[in-house]
C-alpha cells in the first residue's frame, strides 16, 4: 500500500483525523471474511440509503458485503457494517482495509435543497470523495459502479439517451455530471472498469431516516393530508428491485459504460402519486396538481427529465419493470417483507 502512503503522508494532520474517523485494520481486513463462506467481496457505500438498503437485502446471499454507513446499521448474515463519516474519512482507507472484488458507489449528498444550501459539502461528497475513490480503484484494479441521477438534464424535450450533452440546473445534479466527467476521466485508461447508472425516479420500500421524495407522499396521505405533485414534470420511473438487479449484473457479467436505468415509461409526476395512492388503498383526491412553473424552492425543477433505456435494454438483455408491474411488486413486498405501515417510495430528487 506504497501508493497510498505518498498521498497520505503518516505524519499529515488531514491523515490524523482520518484515521480517528475510520476503521482500524484490525477491524476490517480481508482475513476478517468468514472461512466458511468465502464469498465475493463488495464494498458498498451509503448503505442505510434507500436504495443501499435494498442491495444489501439482494446480495448477501450470494455476496460478502462490507456496509459502509453514517451509523445505524447492525451486521447480519454476510453483511459487515463499517461506520464511515464519507465528509472527513480517508475513502482510500476504506477500499484499501476492504479489499474488494468491486466498490458499489451509492453515498452522495442527494436531497436537492440540502445541496443547493451546502454546495461546498455537497461538492466535496458528491465529486470529490467519488473522484479519491476512483483513484484508489484505478490503481488495484478494482471495478466502481457509480450511481448518477436523470436530472442532469435539464428536461427541455425529455426521451434522453446516453449521447445527449446534460446541462444541469441545479447544485445536486452539477455535482453528479462533474462526478460522472472526473471518474471517465480517473478510468481513461481501464474504462472496462468503471459502469455509470443514471437512475430515473426510483419507488419501492424506504424506512423513516430514508423515505425518499415519493415516500414522503404516501406517508402524508395516509395520514390524511394532502400533497401536491406537479402533472408537468415527467420522469422514468424504475422500480427500486431493478436498480439493485441490474447493479448486481454489472458486475457478474462484467459490463461496463454509461447507462440510462429509468422505467420503460414517461410519466408525469401527478399520475404516478395518483397511480401509487389507488394501489395501496390511499385517497387521490389528497393529491394536488400543481405546476413546476409554480415550485418556489431555492433552485429551479427540470420539466421532463424521461429516459430512453434502448441501450440497457440491449446490453443486459432484460426490461425494467413498467409502472403497474412495479407496484405490484411493492406491494408484494409489502406483504412478506415490511409491516404496511412503513411503504414508502422515491429516490434521486
Amino acid at each position: 500500500m506504497g501508493h497510498l502512503k505518498k498521498d497520505f503522508p503518516p505524519d499529515s494532520p488531514r491523515n490524523k483525523h482520518e484515521k480517528e474517523d475510520c476503521m482500524s485494520e484490525d477491524e476490517l481486513t480481508p482475513e476478517s471474511t468468514s472461512e466458511s463462506t468465502k464469498k465475493p467481496r463488495v464494498l458498498l457505500t451509503g448503505a442505510t440509503g434507500f436504495l443501499g438498503q435494498r442491495v444489501i437485502r439482494d446480495l448477501a446471499g450470494s455476496y460478502e458485503i462490507i456496509a459502509a454507513h453514517h451509523g445505524g446499521l447492525e451486521p447480519s448474515d454476510n453483511v459487515q457494517p463499517v461506520h464511515w463519516g464519507a465528509s472527513s474519512a480517508s475513502p482510500e482507507a476504506l477500499v484499501a482495509l476492504s479489499s474488494p472484488e468491486v466498490l458499489i458507489h451509492l453515498m452522495a449528498l442527494a436531497r436537492t435543497e440540502a445541496c443547493s444550501q451546502q454546495p461546498e459539502l455537497a461538492h466535496r461528497l458528491n465529486v470529490e470523495v467519488a473522484g479519491r475513490l476512483a483513484h484508489v480503484c484505478c490503481l488495484r484494479g478494482i471495478p466502481m459502479i457509480f450511481t448518477s441521477t436523470d436530472l442532469v438534464f435539464d428536461g427541455t424535450r425529455g426521451m434522453y439517451v446516453e449521447e445527449d450533452i446534460p446541462v444541469p440546473i441545479n447544485t445536486y445534479a452539477r455535482t453528479k455530471w462533474e462526478a460522472e466527467q472526473l471518474l471517465t476521466q480517473k478510468f481513461a485508461d481501464q474504462p472496462h472498469l468503471l459502469t455509470i447508472f443514471r437512475i430515473g425516479l426510483s419507488y419501492g420500500w424506504g424506512d423513516e431516516a430514508h423515505p425518499g421524495p415519493a415516500g414522503w407522499v404516501l406517508n402524508a396521505l395516509r395520514a390524511g393530508r394532502s400533497v401536491q405533485l406537479f402533472q408537468d414534470e415527467f420522469r422514468s420511473p424504475i422500480y427500486q428491485g431493478d436498480v439493485s438487479r441490474a447493479i448486481s449484473d454489472a458486475f457478474e457479467n462484467k459490463i461496463s459504460g454509461l447507462f440510462h436505468l429509468g422505467g420503460p415509461e414517461r410519466i408525469d409526476r401527478y399520475a404516478l402519486g395518483v397511480l401509487m395512492a389507488e394501489k395501496f388503498g390511499l385517497d387521490p383526491a389528497l393529491i394536488q396538481s400543481g405546476s413546476v412553473t409554480e415550485y418556489q424552492g431555492p433552485e429551479p425543477r427540470s420539466a421532463d427529465c424521461s429516459m430512453d433505456n434502448s441501450l440497457f435494454k440491449k446490453t443486459f438483455g432484460w426490461t425494467p419493470s413498467t409502472i403497474t408491474e412495479g407496484l405490484d411488486r411493492m406491494a408484494s413486498d409489502a406483504v412478506h417483507n415490511q409491516p404496511e405501515e412503513q411503504i414508502c417510495a422515491g429516490a434521486n430528487g
